[in-house]
């Protein structure tokens, strides 16, 4: 588990560095609040993915031994401790909504239209935070987890072949990196 969190993190840390030597590069960059902002809400996007974890263990599988054992340790304060429960057990959570085909679809539309119509530099990182972990998540299951990444395709009624998997990851990635240029 720890070695994934602390990819989670180079991966968060090392884009943001790069779009913002890409900035500097194209003379894009300006040094200022804004850069602050979008930054806290890259940070704080990339932390939402986390809450589909939350939504699966305490609101659509609540009888579960997972979200009966959260309950517990969150009843009882113990919150560090449902943290990390929730991260360690996270095998365990089969149909995130976050972690999804058709939220990723919706995501993308999002993201589109945050890059020609959002102003705000938090709100902007925020859904590029929201982005980067998605992509990354899809990419390493791709790469890592074959078992975790069939189920990016449970809301859909049908199988889907290997072909149509493969040429979902390649243009879900191409077109988060061109959208991502624009945040």
């Amino acid at each position: 588990m720890r070695d994934k969190v602390t990819l989670h993190q180079l991966v968060l840390f090392g884009f943001l560095i790069f779009l913002i030597l890409f900035k500097i590069i194209t003379r894009n960059f300006v040094f200022g609040l804004d850069l602050l902002w979008w930054l806290l809400g890259a940070v704080i996007g990339f932390l939402f993915v986390f809450t589909d974890r939350f939504i699966y263990s305490f609101l659509m599988k609540p009888n579960e031994a997972l979200g009966m054992r959260l309950k517990d340790l969150f009843g009882q304060n113990k919150f560090s401790e449902g943290v990390l429960t929730l991260l360690s057990e996270r095998h365990e959570q089969k149909e995130l909504v976050m972690r999804s085909f058709l939220f990723l679809v919706v995501y993308l539309v999002l993201a589109l239209l945050a890059v020609t119509s959002v102003s705000s530099s938090f709100g902007r990182g925020f859904i590029l935070g929201i982005g980067i972990h998605l992509v990354f998540d899809l990419i390493f299951d791709y790469f890592w987890n074959h078992e975790r990444f069939d189920l990016w395709f449970w809301q859909i009624k049908r199988v889907v072949n290997p072909e149509e998997k493969r040429w979902f990851v390649i243009l879900v990635s191409i077109i988060f990196g061109l959208l991502s240029l624009n945040f």
